[in-house]
């Protein structure tokens, strides 16, 4: 399965380590945090995202998504992308009644966001609110 991506936040190349540092679903959404730490050590946040509905999100362990970076497709340095073709939703396809209700409503799309520790995919109809820090 071909994964293609479009990449949907600045890029944060030269950062020594990115990792999401916040994650809460609550009453007014998903809310994903991602900061990274430099080669003092210290901690700063690049991003907020914000999704107002999501109908799911997993997170994994980098480690896990191994046919993700095999592809190749993840540039350097950008930590939100929307997933086109070949993520989480077309996988779980393969497996009849896995995201049974989801397939049947219908026009969601994907997003992934992608650090050094964790990442973490996103289905929703809309698309985020993005906070960057410079």
């Amino acid at each position: 399965m071909k994964i293609t991506v479009e990449p949907k936040s600045k890029s944060y190349s030269g950062k020594v380590f990115t990792g999401v540092s916040e994650l809460s679903l609550g009453a007014t959404g998903l809310r994903i945090v991602v900061a990274a730490t430099d080669e003092t050590n210290e901690k700063r946040t690049l991003i907020e995202i914000h999704f107002e509905e999501a109908r799911g999100f997993r997170v994994l362990d980098e480690g896990d998504l191994i046919p993700y970076w095999q592809s190749k497709v993840f540039e350097s340095g950008y930590c939100l992308f929307e997933i086109k073709s070949g993520g989480w939703l077309e996988q779980e396809r393969q497996f009849p009644g896995m995201l049974a209700i989801t397939e049947a409503v219908g026009d969601f799309r994907e997003w992934f966001i992608c650090t050094e520790y964790n990442c973490v995919n996103v289905l929703a109809v809309n698309p985020p609110l993005i906070r960057e820090f410079s």
